[in-house]
C-alpha cells in the first residue's frame, strides 16, 4: 500500500494512473445507454458558443467530464494535489485544460486564471462542493465567478440505474458498465453583479437546490 501510495505522488505514476482512469471511465461511459432528459435544453446548450460555467456534484465526476459539449474550450478547476493531479491528467485526454487550485492552495491564483480564461471566451468546469467538501453544499466561488464575469451557470447531472458507492466524504458514485443512465443540463442560471449578504445567501441556495432537484429528477428517471 505504502509503495502505491509512494508511486502515485510521482510525476510518472500521476500519470500513469491518470491515464488509467481516463480508460476506465472513458469505457464505462461508453457502454451505457444514455437518454437525455429533455432534448430541447441539450440542443441549446450544445448548440451555443457562449462562454458557460459547467458544474457537477464532486461524487459525480466520475462520468461528469465526459457528458461536456465538445464544441467549446473548457477549463477544468482541479486540485493540485496527488489525486487532482491524477484526475488532470484524465481531463486532458478528453482535451479539456486544467487549471490548478484550491480554496487551501492557489485559491486566488486559479480564480483570476480562470476569470482570464473566460475573458478570452474559454469555458469553465467545476465542482462546487469540491475538493472537500461539505457533501453537495455550493460554495462562494462559483457564484463569484460568474457575478465578475456575468456568465452562466450550467447544472451538470447524470445517473445510472446499477452503481456502486464509494465510502468517502462525497459518498463518490461509480456507474456498473453497461447499466441505464440518464443526463440532463439545467437551464442558465444568472447572478446579479451586485448583491449584499442576504442576496447572495439566497442565490447560493437557489443554485444549491436547483442542481439538487434535477439530480433528484435522473435518479428517478433512470430507476
Amino acid at each position: 500500500m505504502r509503495i502505491i501510495k509512494r508511486f502515485s505522488k510521482t510525476d510518472f505514476g500521476q500519470k500513469f494512473i491518470g491515464f488509467l482512469f481516463y480508460f476506465i471511465t472513458s469505457s464505462i461511459y461508453r457502454s451505457i445507454r444514455w437518454t437525455y432528459l429533455i432534448e430541447s435544453e441539450k440542443s441549446d446548450i450544445f448548440n451555443s458558443h457562449k462562454v458557460m460555467i459547467f458544474c457537477c456534484w464532486h461524487n459525480r465526476l466520475f462520468l461528469g467530464p465526459h457528458i461536456l459539449p465538445r464544441n467549446r474550450i473548457i477549463n477544468a478547476l482541479q486540485s493540485s494535489h496527488s489525486d487532482g493531479m491524477i484526475t488532470s491528467t484524465a481531463f486532458k485526454f478528453l482535451g479539456m485544460n486544467v487549471i490548478l487550485g484550491s480554496s487551501g492552495k492557489g485559491g486566488m491564483q486559479a480564480f483570476r486564471k480562470m476569470v482570464k480564461c473566460m475573458q478570452f471566451g474559454e469555458s469553465i468546469a467545476i465542482t462546487p462542493d469540491g475538493p472537500k467538501g461539505p457533501k453537495e453544499k455550493v460554495k462562494d466561488g462559483i457564484i463569484k465567478l460568474a457575478q465578475i464575469t456575468t456568465s452562466p451557470i450550467i447544472p451538470l447531472v447524470w445517473s445510472t440505474k446499477k452503481f456502486k458507492i464509494i465510502n468517502s466524504w462525497d459518498n463518490f458514485i461509480i456507474p456498473i458498465p453497461f447499466s441505464k443512465g440518464v443526463y440532463s443540463f439545467g437551464k442558465p442560471i444568472y447572478f446579479k453583479k451586485k448583491m449584499n449578504e442576504n442576496e447572495f445567501e439566497i442565490s447560493r441556495q437557489i443554485l444549491e437546490r436547483e442542481i439538487k432537484r434535477l439530480t433528484k429528477l435522473v435518479t428517478e428517471k433512470v430507476s
